[in-house]
């Protein structure tokens, strides 16, 4: 999955906190399309996605969108690299409600409305937003991407795992007008090989809609997949940070050996 990068940082995400003896002190920018933070348990990937969502008071945050104000220049000069003196809006997104802040958030647990079915679980965004589409097109989308045609009905207590997953991500998707999309362990619950076929998918239709996305993991094979920038995050701090192949270059090596080792 070939990426462009943003000739400037789309998002810049600054947290600092205490989380029991966790200290968490990082500042973020993203340039690129996907951008993936790995790391192990425990090092604070999932507690940067909520301070950017205003779901922990007790941090220091500063979350700032950066845009092109010409449509124009967000298509074209994104792929040529060059941004022709144009001026480019700072816009600070730290004392913004959450349903201000244009984002897409799926936790790391689905999480899921258990009095709504599962397609009324991923209409809820539409419903609840200040201005709900015109129309289902969205919806039908997200359903046919995340393959829930035929669990509609379903409520969630009579969902799998994975099934529900794919709800938690397909609400997300459905969030209108979202700026940025958040992902926590994405594809926890979901088999190798739906994760597989589900991933270019997903990444083709962010793509598709420049909504650029954040998500946490610890799998080395999915940011390697995605071809993403990847931020290594140790113990509350930012260790390394750039391409999936430079910045995982020792576990490729390592799941590589695995591999020829098992053939």
């Amino acid at each position: 999955m070939p990426e462009i990068t943003w000739p400037w940082p789309h998002h810049e995400l600054a947290v600092k906190v205490m989380l029991g003896p966790l200290h968490l002190d990082v500042r973020l920018r993203l340039h690129a399309p996907w951008t993936v933070i790995f790391g192990p348990s425990g090092s604070g990937k999932s507690s940067i996605l909520q301070a950017a969502c205003g779901l922990i008071p007790e941090a220091t945050v500063d979350f700032r969108r950066r845009t092109s104000p010409s449509p124009k220049l967000a298509t074209e000069d994104l792929t040529s690299g060059a941004v022709f003196g144009a001026v480019i809006s700072n816009a600070s997104l730290t004392q913004l409600p959450m349903h201000r802040r244009s984002l897409a958030y799926a936790p790391q647990h689905a999480a899921l409305f258990p009095h709504l079915s599962a397609g009324d679980n991923v209409r809820f965004p539409s419903q609840v937003c200040e201005t709900p589409p015109k129309d289902s097109a969205l919806i039908d989308e997200v359903l046919e991407l995340f393959r829930l045609h035929s669990l509609m009905n379903r409520m969630p207590a009579q969902l799998s795992g994975g099934e529900r997953r794919r709800v938690a991500l397909a609400r997300a998707f459905a969030v209108p007008n979202a700026r940025l999309m958040l992902l926590d362990e994405p594809f926890t619950g979901l088999d190798r090989a739906l994760r597989d076929e589900l991933l270019p998918k997903m990444h083709a239709w962010l793509t598709a809609r420049k909504i650029p996305v954040l998500s946490v993991t610890h799998d080395v094979d999915e940011a390697l997949l995605l071809n993403s920038e990847v931020i290594r995050l140790e113990e509350g701090r930012v260790i390394a940070q750039g391409p999936a192949r430079e910045v995982l270059a020792a576990e490729r090596e390592r799941l590589l050996q695995t591999l020829t080792e098992q053939k």
